[in-house]
């Protein structure tokens, strides 16, 4: 399974303004390819970070709980809203429309 994590912080908490949110990252960051291996997750994009206050990741992993402790591992889950998007590839959802029925 794919899943989007959207990771959203205030302004206040942005590592550009804050200082203990930049000593954190600065600290956990470069550890999150060990993190996601131990947490049985695959990072397939990103982390990416924006003048937006978000962070995007697309990861892989077999079950949801694994996502979540690489959150809270990788320490994220403390200064930011996180939505958590299980999504498919386009191919997939392509046979899901196929085989579904239309309701109108």
């Amino acid at each position: 399974m794919i899943f989007i994590l959207l990771a959203s912080h205030a302004a206040d908490k942005c590592p550009l303004a804050n200082a203990t949110t930049r000593h954190l990252i600065l600290e956990t960051a470069p550890k999150f390819p060990q993190l996601a291996q131990s947490a049985d997750v695959q990072l397939v994009a990103g982390p990416y970070v924006n003048r937006e206050h978000t962070v995007v990741v697309v990861m892989r992993s077999k079950k949801a709980e694994n996502v979540d402790r690489f959150l809270h591992e990788s320490r994220l889950d403390q200064w930011n809203t996180i939505r958590v998007i299980p999504s498919l590839t386009l191919e997939a959802g392509l046979l899901e429309i196929e085989a579904s029925t239309p309701i109108f």
